[in-house]
């Protein structure tokens, strides 16, 4: 049971750097190096590559005894004699070049024309210009001062309208001459006096109606006045024309 105890003591002790047991290092046993692979099909498979694969088809000759040197960058390619910088750009559209030090420029060069004058004289002589309007000019339309053909339409569709009513109404209300009155003056005086009475009346009542319509006999008297109001005014309208006519029957 001691021994025991001192196996683990000394097991405990070697987890710990700060350890007797740690004084002198133990021997370092390399460990077994694994065998290295070897294929079992050598020299089966045959290496195939491909030209140019990484840095695409070359466009120059290339020589080893005819190396790049300086200036020699301008050698036509294989392919495309334009495509390192052989054709020139177009210099027409270039400006002209800056003077050298050397040229100097023509001096003395006088003119004698009198430019205020000339400018005067071109200016008087100048025929003046019209001015362009974009305002429509609706006097010089070939419709102008006509009647709009659409006009001319509506109103035929009106008269003829008014003469298929009058058409209805002679068919419908045929009354010999000899049946028809005409009111005198003093007849429809009374009637006109009769009516106003009439509508006062009945506007005297209509006034005494509370606001509240709470029920329905109230609106139904309510609505009775106001037909009655229209009524009489309706009446009233009619007589207070010059002739009123009277159909006997």
């Amino acid at each position: 049971m001691l021994t025991t105890n001192r196996t683990n003591a000394a097991a405990a002790n070697r987890m710990s750097d700060e350890s007797i047991y740690n004084i002198i290092p133990e021997v370092y046993v390399p460990p077994p190096k694994e065998p290295v692979y070897r294929s079992h099909h050598p020299g089966a498979i045959a290496c195939i590559k491909k030209p140019a694969a990484t840095m695409g088809i070359p466009h120059t000759e290339i020589d080893p005894k005819y190396f790049l040197k300086k200036g020699c960058a301008m050698i036509a390619t294989m392919k495309e004699s334009g495509s390192v910088g052989l054709t020139r750009r177009d210099a027409s559209h270039a400006k002209p070049p800056v003077p050298r030090r050397d040229e100097k420029p023509v001096m003395g060069l006088v003119s004698q024309k009198n430019f205020i004058t000339a400018n005067a004289v071109d200016n008087i002589l100048a025929v003046p210009k019209k001015p362009i309007s974009k305002d429509v000019n609706y006097l010089k339309k070939q419709d102008y001062g006509k009647v709009p053909g659409y006009l001319n339409r509506v109103k035929d569709q009106i008269q003829s309208e008014y003469q298929m009513i009058e058409e209805m109404q002679r068919s419908n209300h045929e009354v010999p001459q000899d049946s028809v009155d005409i009111l005198t003056d003093d007849e429809r005086e009374r009637l006109l006096q009769g009516l106003k009475a009439n509508w006062e009346a009945v506007n005297r009542e209509y006034q005494t109606l509370s606001f509240t319509l709470d029920t329905p006999a109230k609106k139904k008297r309510k609505e009775d006045y106001e037909a009655q109001l229209e009524q009489i005014e309706n009446d009233i309208k009619k007589l207070s024309k010059r002739y009123v006519f009277l159909a006997q029957r």
